[in-house]
């Protein structure tokens, strides 16, 4: 163990002993670990955990680092199965059932992540971050409503959370409350006005609302913070495409599809604003590409056939609900001690 890792065992064991909770040789192993882990040492810190779990097969916190441990490293079924013994052994404490919860968030199973998020809001009303991951797999499943009021709650309990903001946009957009996303989005920006993800957001609101010129600013400063963000290069080309300037719109729009070549809304997009410019051998192109990546939707069925047939074709409404992403925001947020957040990155373990 090198000095960095014995620094932080010795913050763990130091933290962990102001409990008052007798300390075992096992305990000790586990801190050393979860310092292992902390420097990034993770097969150290995964031998000391099969170490402790070989003489204490039911040692709570070997099993639940280890399982946060493989959730990181690619193993998140592996994971999962240590992550539910944790929650049976200790049913009461809402940072298993948080865990348990992204983890779960990670491999899309998403029904069994919002039980887990909601027992552990039932548990501690006040985990900011099991609202959040609550939100997350709500919306998974459509149930925008359940999301909107948890991120809510998130946002009355971290009020200048950007993200939490962001997100809640993109809740009341799965309402089809336009109104309220762009008011949510509109807070985000002003948390967080050098936030290329929150100002994308915002302008795919008011491109949404048919407001486009009011989108452009945002979207330009967008694209100067992050110009290889796809949901910016999307909403900035749309919104100088519906406000009149197709070259530059147009330009924009490829751009998205250099950055998601299956894209099928970009594509759909850059066909729209190739008819609105005359260029139909490139609006025949991209609408063969949007059918082709996304060949169920009824909207590029109808595109590519009235193209085919040499008619003339206007802009359609696209669904903007699926092309505004808050994935990306890297926003603070309250942690608890030895606490996983895996609703965006798994490369985070959080340590008291």
């Amino acid at each position: 163990m090198n000095r960095k890792q014995r620094r932080a065992a010795d913050k763990i064991g130091k933290a962990k002993t102001k409990t008052g909770a007798p300390r075992s040789a096992a305990d000790n192993v586990v801190d050393k670990a979860i310092a292992a882990v902390q420097a990034g040492a993770l097969a150290e810190a995964e031998a000391a955990f099969d170490q402790v779990l070989a003489r204490v097969p039911d040692h709570t916190e070997a099993l639940h680092q280890k399982g946060m441990l493989m959730a990181r490293t690619d193993r998140v079924e592996e994971g999962i199965v240590l992550l539910r013994r944790v929650t049976t052994q200790k049913p009461g404490e809402a940072l298993y059932w948080n865990n348990l919860s992204a983890a779960c968030l990670t491999i899309e199973r998403s029904d069994e992540g919002l039980a887990a998020a909601r027992k552990a809001v039932e548990l501690d009303p006040k985990y900011t971050m099991a609202w959040r991951n609550l939100a997350m797999a709500a919306a998974d499943l459509s149930q925008h409503k359940e999301a909107a009021e948890a991120l809510e709650t998130a946002a009355r309990l971290v009020p200048k959370d950007p993200e939490i903001w962001s997100r809640l946009g993109l809740a009341y957009l799965g309402l089809a409350d336009n109104a309220r996303a762009e008011t949510a989005f509109a807070k985000a920006v002003a948390l967080d006005p050098g936030n290329a993800e929150c100002l994308s957001n915002l302008g795919g609101a008011l491109i949404r609302q048919d407001r486009s010129n009011e989108a452009v600013p945002h979207l330009e400063k967008a694209a100067g913070i992050d110009p290889d963000s796809f949901p910016v290069a999307l909403h900035y080309g749309m919104a100088l495409t519906f406000a009149g300037d197709l070259a530059k719109g147009m330009r924009w729009l490829r751009r998205a599809t250099s950055i998601d070549p299956r894209s099928d809304s970009a594509w759909g997009a850059l066909a729209d604003a190739a008819v609105m410019a005359g260029e139909k051998a490139e609006a025949l192109d991209a609408a063969r590409r949007a059918a082709e990546f996304a060949p169920g939707d009824p909207a590029h069925q109808a595109r590519l056939k009235k193209l085919e047939r040499g008619a003339g074709l206007g802009p359609i409404e696209l669904d903007f609900g699926g092309l505004v992403d808050a994935s990306s925001l890297q926003a603070p947020d309250a942690k608890k001690p030895d606490e996983l957040d895996l609703s965006r990155s798994l490369g985070q373990i959080f340590i008291g």
